[in-house]
């Protein structure tokens, strides 16, 4: 026996932000360029026939979270940020799962390549 559920998706793609995280001074203190996707997995919470804003999930909220925490503090690792956005992003919105990725695209080597990304999920216990 298995059970089907719906789910609903809302996708946040490629917020681009100036960040003050690394391991280096210069980092900290002229910033790096950071991309970030969320997705977030609903059961019947954004299925909206309303058309109301009060009854849905508001991705502009979503992205001043991930603005705010962004801006908050500076981290050394990317692996931090990303997972203090995760946490902040399950508690106030509850999905059944969500996805965060954070991308750095510029690096402090001699080696060319587009970003360096750190992905993280969490599901709950349905």
């Amino acid at each position: 026996m298995f059970v089907i559920l719906s789910m609903e998706k809302i996708t946040i793609k490629d917020i681009k932000l100036i960040g003050f995280h690394g391991l280096y001074d210069n980092e900290k203190r002229d910033g790096v360029n950071l991309g970030f996707d969320i997705e977030l997995f609903f059961e019947n919470q954004i299925n909206n026939s309303n058309d109301n804003i009060d009854k849905t999930i508001n991705y502009v909220e979503v992205i001043d979270v991930v603005k705010k925490i962004n801006s908050s503090d500076n981290f050394d690792l990317l692996e931090t940020l990303c997972n203090k956005i995760l946490n902040e992003i399950v508690r106030l919105y509850n999905p059944l799962k969500a996805i965060i990725r954070v991308r750095k695209f510029e690096l402090p080597i001699d080696t060319s390549l587009d970003f360096v990304e750190v992905e993280m999920t969490k599901e709950s216990n349905v």
